[in-house]
């Protein structure tokens, strides 16, 4: 994908190639619901020969054909599956739970962070693409995008709600994290535990007298709006497959530890669910080269190649059903951890703590006779004694 300062023009022998595939885009990582419709694929630019079942130009037409109609019904009922989701849609009960036993946000809230030039702004843009595809063809980019090292890139939060119009899910663009985890360790912690607003201005260590009061300049015109403070219910890793090439075949081990160490920030994970990891500008790498960086993330990360989504700049079926089953894939994470209303949880607990005082009561009875017939031994003693004195 473009932006960021990863996506210049010094990328040396990395030439871009027309085949969009990744494996966590493929048909058996994803829910039955997905599953069903996405088997089939169509093929990329310059593959089609391998695609080919006769000899017959006007039956492979058809053939052709029949591949684009189902790729078409596939993507549209994938894109549907997101449009109607509202928060608690796809929650999964334990212990016979159901969705009005949680505590449900307003909104489903992921959040974007990752390093300089990681294409967190052009990631928003391609999401959205997705569904401006049918809504609106020539909608404006919603998020702006750096080319260059001397932009400040995004200094404020911003808020984006996917698609547009939709009051389930929004994603929330954050300024490029240090690359000093520890200097990070401050502001994720604050986002994580105090939540995010839009417009909410962001300010680092190593931001000079100058900057700083530059940016609160520019944020003027948020400070009064009323904007809500959303709690963030999943994360989402960005990740420049460019830089990380570059890193392996320089075996410079600087980039991915500090893609580890602030991967593994605490902060960032609800319970044992640790972010999604997405990795863009694939489309300027080879099919070997992307698969060559999810197998490194993954050994790098410890995730499972399924938890990582290869979303490349290209306009693409295997590129919007990356994208559908990213969304998915988060929405899935963030609603298994809502947390359960006080209620519910009062009333299992108290049905548990009734449970346990009934039971020890009655693990008590054998002490309570020996008890009841000590004290009849003192009384008796007691009147014995009465008599002799």
């Amino acid at each position: 994908m473009g932006g960021g300062s990863g996506s210049g023009s010094d990328c040396g022998d990395l030439s871009p190639t027309s085949i969009p595939t990744s494996p966590s885009s493929s048909s058996e990582h994803l829910p039955p619901a997905f599953a069903d419709y996405v088997s089939v694929l169509l093929p990329s630019d310059g593959d089609s020969d391998g695609y080919s079942v006769c000899d017959d130009p006007e039956a492979e037409a058809l053939l052709y054909g029949s591949r684009l109609q189902v790729q078409d019904r596939s993507l549209r009922e994938a894109k549907e599956l997101i449009r109607r989701y509202n928060p608690g849609y796809w929650i999964e009960g334990v212990s016979g739970t159901k969705a009005g036993d949680y505590v449900l946000p307003d909104i489903t809230t992921l959040l974007l962070v990752g390093p300089r030039g990681a294409g967190k702004s052009t990631l928003v843009n391609r999401i959205t693409r997705v569904f401006d595809k049918d809504d609106d063809h020539f909608a404006p980019e919603r998020a702006q995008v750096s080319y260059n090292s001397k932009s400040t890139g995004t200094c404020f939060l911003r808020e984006y709600k996917i698609p547009r119009s939709s009051n389930g899910i929004c994603l929330y663009d954050t300024r490029s994290l240090s690359t000093n985890p520890e200097k990070d360790f401050k502001i994720l912690q604050h986002w994580m535990t105090k939540g995010i607003s839009h417009g909410q201005m962001v300010l680092w260590d190593t931001d000079d007298d100058t900057k700083i009061k530059n940016l609160k300049s520019m944020g003027r015109q948020f400070s009064c709006l009323p904007c809500k403070t959303r709690k963030v219910n999943f994360v989402i890793f960005v990740v420049d497959g460019i830089s990380i090439i570059r890193s392996i075949d320089s075996n410079k081990k600087e980039y991915m530890d500090m893609l580890r160490q602030t991967f593994m920030n605490p902060f960032l994970s609800f319970g044992d669910d640790k972010p999604a990891v997405v990795v863009t500008h694939g489309d300027r790498l080879s099919f070997e080269q992307r698969l060559h960086v999810q197998n490194a993330l993954a050994e790098t990360l410890d995730i499972p190649l399924q938890q990582i989504f290869d979303i490349p700049g290209s306009d693409d079926y295997r590129t919007d059903m990356a994208v559908l089953d990213m969304l998915r894939y988060c929405i899935q994470c963030a609603e298994q951890n809502f947390p359960l209303k006080l209620n519910y949880l009062l009333e299992m607990h108290g049905r548990e703590t009734l449970t346990k005082m009934v039971a020890w009561l009655m693990s008590l009875d054998a002490v309570m006779d020996a008890t009841i017939v000590f004290l009849c031994v003192v009384a008796l003693l007691l009147r014995v004694s009465d008599k002799f004195l």
